[in-house]
């Protein structure tokens, strides 16, 4: 008799249920013996075989089948953006006054293997050339790109530029010379005078005619005592250039600060050899003192002065001029009213 088909497989699963009668051995009374149960342990040395044995082999497979994926996409055309800077030709009797553009966006395209070794410098400059280019709009084409070998241009932007001329002239303008800080204390600058005092510069025709002066990068005054020269740089405004040296120098005089300092009600005090001061009256007791000279002198004299009368032990009633005790050299002084009232007190 047939015997039926086994669902025993590799993986050990149970035979299916049947139905059917089981079929009977050879002497046709007993039935046939059921196939031996799965041999343990056969899905673990199916993993272990699938991964762990030839392994260099497959390693090698792994190897070949990435650098096949390599090549086959290095062989793709890509595209990268880049910038790339412009160079003008500019005409020698005009201006341009419009916005220059910088630099353009252009994007290329090629292989990668020849894009992701590209150096933006491969493509030089764009070179445009206005000296006899009329106001208006200018194209800014992909034929002013010069591309290396193994790659095109595929696109450029801005592809177009606006362009606006002014006639150029000249103009002789006076300098100005910018000054910051202050000197020391007590003294003063007397004179800034640059050297050259004008200098000609070079524009467009409405900028010159607004332009009076050019002025110099700061100079610093800060706690200076002593007059001093130094070399001082242009800074013209934007679309104008200095014709010839761009710097002048500037001569700066320093010498100390002269004031006139008026002091009210300063107390008048007599003095005299053998003479006690509280035995005296004076009229007006107080006097204004007007001082004039540098100015620490006369902030050194303020506080150190005194407005006196002398007189002697037998002098009467009568009228003393003020004279200033303790006024230092080169400090001028006047006294209100000059002279005072002075009597003995009885």
């Amino acid at each position: 008799m047939r015997q039926r088909s086994q669902t025993i497989g590799t993986l050990g699963r149970a035979p299916a249920r049947s139905s059917r009668a089981p079929s009977l051995g050879p002497d046709m009374q007993s039935p046939a013996a059921a196939p031996p149960p799965p041999e343990k342990g056969a899905i673990r040395r199916w993993l272990h075989g699938a991964f762990a044995e030839n392994l260099g082999l497959k390693f090698l497979s792994m190897v070949l089948a990435v650098t096949v994926f390599l090549l086959v996409n290095d062989d793709k055309a890509r595209e990268i953006t880049v910038r790339v800077p412009v160079a003008y030709s500019l005409p020698d009797d005009r201006v341009l006054v419009s916005e220059r553009i910088e630099e353009v966006k252009v994007t290329i395209k090629g292989p990668w293997r020849r894009l992701r070794k590209f150096d933006e410098k491969e493509l030089g400059r764009i070179s445009i050339d206005l000296r006899n280019a009329p106001n208006g709009e200018i194209a800014i084409t992909p034929d002013m790109v010069q591309a290396p070998a193994g790659v095109s241009i595929a696109s450029i932007s801005p592809r177009s530029m606006r362009v606006a001329f002014d006639k150029r002239t000249e103009k002789l303008v006076e300098v100005l010379p910018a000054i910051a800080g202050r000197p020391q204390h007590g003294y003063i600058a007397l004179e800034i005078k640059p050297s050259p005092p004008t200098v000609k510069v070079r524009g467009a025709e409405k900028l010159i005619a607004a332009l009076t002066s050019v002025r110099t990068r700061e100079i610093s005054l800060e706690s200076r005592t002593e007059t001093f020269a130094t070399p001082a740089q242009l800074v013209p405004p934007d679309g104008i250039e200095v014709v010839g040296a761009d710097s002048v120098t500037i001569h700066i005089q320093i010498d100390e600060e002269l004031v006139t300092r008026k002091i009210p009600d300063v107390a008048v005090a007599v003095k005299g050899e053998g003479v006690d001061p509280a035995k005296w009256r004076i009229s007006p007791r107080q006097v204004e003192v007007t001082l004039t000279g540098a100015l620490l002198a006369v902030e050194k004299t303020k506080g150190a002065m005194t407005p006196v009368v002398r007189i002697t032990a037998t002098d009467k009633a009568r009228e003393g001029e003020v004279m200033i005790e303790g006024l230092p050299p080169g400090v001028g002084v006047r006294i209100s009213p000059e002279r005072v009232k002075i009597a003995p007190i009885k």
